[in-house]
Formats: C-alpha cells, structure tokens, sequence
C-alpha cells in the first residue's frame, strides 16, 4: 500500500454459520490526499461467486434465462455501490479545491446517472407475470404511441400514416412492455429521416402461415430515412451495439427479447438511400 498502489488478495473461500460455503477477495486501494500524501484505504470485500460461475461455463452453456437472470442480478447488486459512488462525486463537487476536480466530479456524477439509467433499462428483462397479461387493442396502443411521438422534437418535420386492419382483434399482452417496443420503434423510425418525411404504421392478418399453430398479426412500421447498411443490419439486435452517439443499444435488443416472451417475432428489412420497414409478428389467441 505505501507504494500506492492497489492490492489484490488471495482468493479465499471461508464456511458460513449455515455451512455454505463461499468464495470471497479483498481489494485494497489507496486514498491520497491533494497533496499526493497517503490519506487511508478503501477496503472491499468481493464476492467472487459470478465470476467463477463465468469463467467455468461459457456464455453459450448458459440457457438465455439463466442469462437474464444473471444480468438482472448484476444490475441490482451495481445500483448500491453506484449510489454511493454519485453521492461521493457530489460531496466531492461541494468541497473541490480548484476547477478541474470540480469538473472531474461532475463527470462521475453524470457517468453515474447513465449508468443507473442503463440498469433501469436492463429491469425489462423481468420476466412477465400472467397475471399482467390483458386484452389490448393493438390499434388504440399504436395510435396513443404515435400521438406521444408526434410531440417530440421530430414531429413537426414527421407525417405519420395509419393504415389498419379493423377486423383484427384484441391480443393478449403486457401493455407497457408492448407500449414501450413500439414508442422504441417508432422512434427510430422517425430518427431515420434527417429531414421532413414519413413513417407508415400499418397491421394486417397474416394468412400465409401460422405462427406456433396460432393465428396471427403483423404490425409493419416504414420510414423513408436513410436506410441500413447490411453490416449494420446484421448487429442491429446485438445487446449494446448502436449507431447512435447517444443510444445505449438496448433499445431493439430488448424490442426482440419482449416479442419473444409474447411467443412473436420481429424483422427488419432495410436498402440504404431508400428506407427500412420493421415487421413485428405478434399470436391472436382464440382465433
């Protein structure tokens, strides 16, 4: 530690009260103060468990709901030390003797926030309920979403065209999941279009096939935006990829993964310069 730096100690795995055994590290780092002079040591105590449960299995051994399992635990155990890490920064921010570690705080503090809201993100991974499944009117949904939509920045320069299917009926679904899938959607569409420009929504019966031996619903959202390049197109679903200078590239992953728990599915077909059009493929149950 008087060299300032961090110490890393042995593994080590003690027995608990309950006869469980676990496997714990201990990380010191050293606290300095402005002057550069050694102030103390933040100690903490790791819990090596998620790790030695990654290393030993691979990700494609692990079932995709173990795997949102694993994130979603991940996400509630960051939240507290991150909580702690912004207050920090902030009594940091309050106490900064010059300019620069003023602004160093405040990055901490703003770092912090994105990640909080990234972890916010990830809770929709939650499974779903049944009991939170109800009757939706699909059209109703859309048209309360692209009515939220048309108030944002881009719905002055946006015409938004509705073109529905009025024999489909009510599906079974978790309305603020689907709500938020389409508001994602939709979004993205309109975020396409560099300039003034239109995004269609329309549903239609599918009668070509079923889908897992039920009836279905295709719900197709065009835009005449820019368009996506194929090897863009091929990661556009990957958790974390984006194209956007602002996008946590989460916003489809989770599109895919919500319509998949509704036993649907969701495509994309796009040709750069001209447009791209989102196929989502939803069951009408009792039909």
């Amino acid at each position: 530690m008087g060299e300032g730096r961090t110490v890393i100690g042995d593994e080590i795995k003690p027995t608990l009260r309950s006869g469980e055994r676990i496997s714990i590290q201990a990380v010191a780092s050293p606290i300095f103060t402005h002057e550069g002079d050694l102030k103390g040591a933040i100690l903490q105590i790791k819990d090596m468990s998620g790790t030695n449960f990654l290393s030993s299995k691979s990700i494609q051994e692990i079932s995709a709901a173990k795997f949102e399992n694993l994130v979603l635990g991940l996400a509630h155990e960051l939240k507290n030390p991150l909580s702690g890490i912004r207050g920090a920064a902030q009594l940091l921010a309050e106490d900064a003797p010059n300019n620069e570690a003023l602004k160093c705080a405040q990055i901490i503090t703003k770092e912090a926030d994105r990640l909080r809201s990234l972890l916010d993100t990830l809770k929709q991974l939650e499974p779903f309920a049944e009991e939170v499944f109800e009757l939706i009117d699909i059209h109703e949904l859309l048209m309360e979403t692209i009515y939220l939509e048309s108030m944002s920045k881009s719905g002055e320069r946006i015409q938004y065209k509705q073109n529905y299917d009025v024999t489909i009926p009510p599906i079974h679904g978790d309305r603020n999941a689907l709500k938020q899938v389409f508001l994602n959607l939709i979004k993205n569409a309109a975020e396409a279009i560099t300039d003034k420009g239109q995004v269609e929504v329309s549903t239609r019966w599918i009668t070509e096939h079923k889908l897992k031996g039920q009836n279905s619903m295709s719900i197709e959202i065009s835009d005449d935006g820019a368009g996506i390049p194929p090897d863009s197109l091929e990661k556009i679903f990957n958790p974390f990829y984006t194209t956007k200078k602002e996008g946590s590239g989460l916003g489809l992953f989770l599109a895919y993964q919500i319509i998949a728990k509704h036993g649907g599915a969701i495509f994309i077909d796009s040709d750069v310069g001209v447009g791209t059009t989102i196929k989502v493929f939803l069951p009408i149950s009792g039909v």
